[in-house]
């Protein structure tokens, strides 16, 4: 997800004031480094002296071992925490309550010796299970009975503290094996009171015998509703046709429990009430077959109307009777089933009550068996302590060295000097962030724009290089540093200006070896080279170099014209540059400032200014002398170099402002010596810009602008 607008400057303008913070750091410290290595020698020095002036000591060394473990399956012995266990033993070894024991025990057994003060360090050998003791005390004697004593001290110390450990072990075992043996003996007497009382073996036998009754209850119970409810919903004809079928379908020697208590019989209401219908069916079958070929009133037809209106009235008192016999049958049913449920209730609450009974002895003989198995396990827990107060099978640890005679050493003398390393360079440090504050020069474009909101001109990179810089060549090599001045051209080319563009350009700084007359001097080659008519003035009469630096042999210049004894156009010397002339300065003079105030100096200058296009004027340092607050008020405009890590901001700032109080018109400042290395500076870090390809490696303006696709991100100044 892209960063929102106004967090990705402030990030990057935090980045970039970083990293000119630690390069002004860095220049600090190239600067005076001296002052850390002073403050570190002198530490340690002072270190020294201190251990040398102390008495040496005595140091006595023993060794202590982790004895091997015997493998005892046991589940309640005393152990240490074996993840932690070196840390905690050297911790003990060195514990105030060993030291004070070890002190008693050589009082005791060495009376005659005088008891001092002994450190002891305790160390693990990497991988491996030794500790290194050493003692370092005044006397040898004490300090080695000191350390066997301690050794001696802390086994007893261990030894108690297993033994401790394993009485209280014991102690609590004990009181709940005895709290758990009454407990048992009071379950184990309920439960054979409970068995007095209740024949287990009986309870049982009834519960599973009560059981298979109540099925059986319950079983017939169901058959007997089943057999009430189709006597209710059935009609006689339906219970008749279904006891009829039941008795017809049931195999011979079963018995349909279902249908029990419903009979059918060849005799009995049923039967004749069956037996009547048949008999109507009949007749009404063969009156129908005689009605095909005899009157209604035939004596046969009359006489089996009258047939038939006899079984008719049959009929009806049979099925009475019939009736009559289901509802009893229905009713005794009814009776039957209240019987049966109440039989049941009985036989419920008999098994309910066996349940109970066999649940209630359960319980019993569960936490008969609970104690049991807790009495057992803490009787074994019980054997295992015993066990192990005589076999430890915890990690020991036994003394493998006993003290060796006392050497005399010098101990802290590598700590001291690391103390007196370490405090040398925080003080060194100390003092250069204390002159860092006190340091007012400015070492960046960022600096320079914290202290002053003077427009920059340009920013010329610092040329590493021996000796004196040469001049700017046509064809130059140095791209970085020849790009720098075609930039400040640039800028005076296009620079913001009401009326007519300045054709006078004074180039000065506030205290000298900043690099003005360099400048000038490029300056005024890089407006030659654009085609401009370029003459280059030393002003500078004090100590003006443009003669030196242009390797000229003119021995009169510019003081002689300003005294008026020659023509200023017999002094111009002509370069190897054909734009290009120079001025020289000419004999120094002592009083320039009253020259330069001279109305003679003003239409000099106006006389040049119809023949060059450019004038370029290397004049004094404003705080060396008063040439140039004199003289620059005069010209149409002044150029400001500023030497970064050289210049003073305090200086910088009182040098503009005498210029302000001249009115002198100040267009710009020109940062010299940068470092282009800060991310600050954008000055051609795209060296594939600068270079031009060899010919015949196959990079024409394609694979040229093809590069010049893809800059590099750095941050305009």
């Amino acid at each position: 997800m892209q960063a929102p607008a106004l967090e990705r400057p402030i990030a990057a303008s935090w980045s970039t004031s970083f990293i000119t913070r630690l390069h002004r750091y860095k220049v600090l410290l190239l600067r005076r480094w001296w002052i850390p290595v002073l403050t570190i020698c002198l530490g340690l020095f002072v270190e020294a002296w201190i251990s040398y002036q102390t008495p040496p000591s005595n140091m006595s060394q023993s060794k202590m071992m982790v004895a091997g473990k015997l493998n005892i399956s046991q589940g309640a012995v005393y152990s240490e925490d074996t993840q932690n266990f070196y840390g905690t033993q050297i911790q003990l070894m060195q514990s105030s309550e060993v030291k004070r024991s070890a002190e008693a025990l050589v009082r005791s057994t060495h009376p005659e010796m005088q008891p001092v003060k002994v450190d002891i360090t305790v160390m693990q050998k990497p991988r491996t299970s030794i500790f290194d003791l050493q003692a370092i005390g005044s006397t040898g004697d004490y300090t080695q009975a000191y350390l066997n004593a301690v050794m001696q001290k802390y086994l007893d110390f261990k030894k108690g503290m297993r033994e401790d450990q394993g009485h209280t072990v014991t102690t609590g075992i004990t009181e709940q094996l005895i709290q758990t043996e009454k407990e048992l003996r009071n379950a184990e007497d309920e439960m054979l009171e409970f068995q007095k009382q209740n024949n287990i073996g009986f309870i049982q036998e009834e519960g599973n015998s009560a059981a298979g009754y109540l099925v059986r209850l319950n079983r017939e119970y169901a058959g007997l509703k089943t057999q009430y409810e189709l006597l209710t919903l059935l009609d006689l004809d339906q219970n008749l046709d279904r006891a009829q079928s039941n008795k017809g379908d049931a195999p011979s020697g079963t018995e349909n429990n279902e249908d029990k208590g419903l009979p059918f019989s060849d005799v009995g209401p049923e039967s004749e009430y069956l037996k009547s219908k048949q008999d109507v069916q009949l007749l009404k079958a063969e009156r129908d077959t005689l009605s095909k070929d005899l009157r209604p009133k035939h004596p046969k037809i009359l006489k089996l109307n009258d047939d038939i209106d006899k079984e008719e009235k049959l009929i009806q008192v049979f099925r009475q009777d019939t009736v009559e016999k289901l509802e009893t049958r229905r009713k005794s049913i009814g009776k039957q089933m209240e019987n049966l449920q109440t039989n049941i209730k009985e036989w419920e609450a008999k098994a309910l009550d066996l349940s109970q009974r066999l649940a209630q002895f359960n319980r019993v003989k569960g936490k008969v068996d609970r104690l049991k198995m807790l009495y057992d396990r803490l009787t074994n827990n019980l054997k295992e302590v015993d066990v192990s107060q005589v076999v430890d099978s915890a990690d020991q640890v036994s003394i493998m060295e006993m003290a060796s005679p006392p050497i005399s050493v010098r101990p802290g003398l590598l700590k001291g000097l690391l103390v007196g390393l370490g405090c040398g360079a925080v003080a060194g440090i100390a003092i250069l962030l204390l002159l860092d504050r006190i340091d007012d020069r400015m070492a960046s474009f960022g600096e320079f724009q914290h202290h002053f909101s003077e427009n920059v001109l340009g920013q010329i990179p610092k040329e590493k290089v021996k000796g004196k810089i040469t001049l700017l060549q046509p064809d130059d090599a140095r791209h970085i540093f020849s790009e720098s001045y075609r930039n400040v051209r640039s800028s005076i080319f296009f620079m913001p200006h009401e009326g007519p563009r300045p054709k006078t350009i004074l180039i000065t700084s506030a205290v000298p070896n900043e690099g003005k007359s360099t400048i000038s001097s490029n300056l005024a080659i890089t407006l030659a080279l654009s085609g401009a008519r370029t003459l280059l003035i030393d002003a500078d009469l004090r100590r003006g170099t443009i003669r030196e630096i242009f390797g000229l042999s003119s021995k009169i210049g510019f003081s002689e014209v300003l005294k008026q004894e020659v023509n200023w156009r017999e002094v111009v010397v002509p370069t190897a540059y054909p734009s290009l002339f120079i001025l020289p300065r000419g004999k120094t003079l002592s009083q320039p400032s009253e020259h330069l105030l001279r109305d003679s100096t003003d239409a000099l200058i106006k006389e040049i200014y119809k023949h060059y296009d450019y004038i370029i004027i290397d004049s004094s340092p404003v705080l060396a002398a008063d040439d140039t607050t004199s003289f620059a008020p005069k010209i149409d405009a002044t150029l400001f170099v500023v030497r970064l890590s050289y210049t003073s901001a305090r200086l910088t700032r009182k040098a503009l402002e005498l210029l302000y109080s001249r009115q002198v018109n100040v267009t710009g400042a020109i940062l010299n010596f940068v470092d282009t290395s800060l991310p600050e500076y954008y000055y051609y870090q795209y060296s594939e810009y600068y270079n031009t390809p060899p010919p015949g490696t196959g990079e024409g303006e394609a694979a040229v602008a093809s590069r010049r696709e893809q800059p590099k991100q750095v941050q305009p100044s």
